[in-house]
């Protein structure tokens, strides 16, 4: 294991740049990085003292409080005050779902539904003082598959007119929310172009206010084929996060929504397709390669589905960051840790000579630290990391990331492994989690390098 600095004690100098520019010192990076992009959900039984605690020292960053079942019986106000209590003393951000109408869509159950809404903001934002007031919203869930699968040409209207009618309410009572939406159960080309921009529009100010209906698209996704989630569900993911982010481009350059005014996107539910493939150690690494993406692409916060459910059993619905009633964690927690307490800044892009391997990076202030996912399997690889961008070649496993620093540092990663290497002036932490230390309940380890 090897590590060289370029000429020796070079000062590691991160340079600030919107594009990129060859080998020539400046970086490519997908800008800030959002600061609630790593989160979960809570769903309905309280997930426990010890899933809160460990939550809490991931650095998980936002809590989504939603799921279909919260469409026609959210928990009372009591239990809901109690979460976002928690939530923001692990100095989290919650994002709070409120209804779409419970019963067939009429005026009347569509009023109804926007008054209920509008009681629920102003409880938390008007009426409480124990809790910092809620900014994130959502209204309703999954609506394709609440309607039955209902055809696009016939939702999309009952979308737009349910979403509208419920966002004006619930900004009535405080214009200084953000509201994400409409949470379909995937990225659907067709009601997505409808709803943002097309025939059957939220995207436009409230009638003579100077705020919007909405201010970020929100979607699920569960990629459902049987490959491994580390690649297959990783690439399926991407696909659908790029659909987004031309979208919502499109839409901020077409009505000039800049600055806190742009139209975000966040993913309010993802995971692997069923329970069984939950509990593996792909997952974890579809988490670490969306939340990279998540990064690069400028999302607002991924909640994966969820922090605990079904006593951890390994079943069907059983979606939970911990696995069994002791609340073991997952590969998915601890790739979501990995990017919580170590990936704040501004995103690094990386590149890699083998589709094996997944490589990213982030720099806040003098610390940069970069993921390596090895997904292959096989034999161990000896590999070298450039920290600024270099050509690869085609031969051998060799990475950068696009930071800006004379640096190259040499060492080996096991096949289906993850690294993550924090570099601070002469000194490294490198941590090193494996499908061995996740087949047999261990957490990963930890070592503190010096270089003089």
């Amino acid at each position: 294991m090897n590590f060289r600095i370029i000429p020796l004690l070079l000062a590691l100098v991160f340079i600030q740049c919107s594009s990129s520019s060859g080998d020539d010192g400046s970086t490519s990076t997908g800008g800030d990085i959002s600061t609630m992009l790593v989160g979960t959900n809570v769903w309905y039984n309280d997930p426990g003292t010890i899933a809160w605690q460990r939550t809490n020292v991931a650095g998980i960053q936002s809590y989504r409080i939603g799921g279909n079942g919260y469409n026609n019986n959210l928990p009372s106000n009591s239990t809901l005050l109690d979460w976002v209590g928690k939530i923001q003393a692990n100095k989290g951000e919650a994002i709070l779902q409120v209804p779409q109408p419970q019963s067939e869509q009429t005026p009347s159950s569509i009023a109804a539904a926007a008054q209920f809404a509008a009681g629920v903001v102003r409880y938390f934002n008007v009426e409480q003082n124990t809790i910092e007031p809620i900014k994130y919203w959502n209204i309703g869930n999954e609506p394709w598959l609440w309607y039955d699968r209902e055809n696009f040409t016939t939702l999309t209207p009952k979308v737009q007119e349910y979403f509208t009618a419920i966002a004006a309410a619930m900004k009535e009572v405080d214009p200084t929310i953000k509201i994400y939406g409409p949470d379909f159960s995937a990225f659907y080309g067709e009601p997505h172009i409808r709803l943002f921009g097309g025939s059957h529009d939220i995207t436009g100010k409230v009638p003579g206010k100077d705020y919007y209906y909405i201010d970020g698209l929100a979607f699920h996704r569960y990629p459902q084929r049987n490959g491994d989630p580390a690649t297959e569900g990783a690439e399926d993911m991407l696909n659908e996060i790029k659909q987004a982010k031309e979208l919502i481009d499109r839409i901020n350059s077409e009505q000039s929504r800049t600055g806190d005014d742009a139209l975000m996107w966040g993913i309010g539910e993802f995971n692997s397709k069923n329970g069984s493939v939950v509990h593996t150690w792909g997952n974890g690494q579809m988490f670490g390669a969306v939340y990279g993406y998540g990064m690069e692409y400028g999302a607002k916060y991924i909640t994966s589905w969820s922090m605990f459910e079904s006593g951890g059993n390994r079943g069907g619905t059983d979606f939970s960051l911990f696995d069994g009633n002791n609340r073991v964690p997952r590969s998915s927690y601890w790739h979501s840790l990995f990017v919580a307490q170590y990936f704040t800044g501004t995103f690094v892009k990386g590149d890699v000579s083998d589709d094996d391997f997944l490589v990213y990076g982030a720099v806040d202030g003098d610390q940069l630290s970069v993921m390596i996912m090895n997904r292959g399997t096989g034999s161990g690889q000896d590999y070298t990391l450039n920290l600024k961008k270099v050509s690869l070649g085609t031969t051998g496993a060799n990475f950068y990331v696009d930071a800006g620093r004379d640096g190259i540092y040499e060492a080996t990663i096991e096949p289906r492994s993850t690294q993550v290497l924090i570099f601070n002036g002469t000194n490294l932490k490198k941590i090193t989690y494996t499908s061995d230390d996740f087949s047999n309940g261990r957490g990963p380890t930890t070592e503190e390098l010096t270089f003089e």
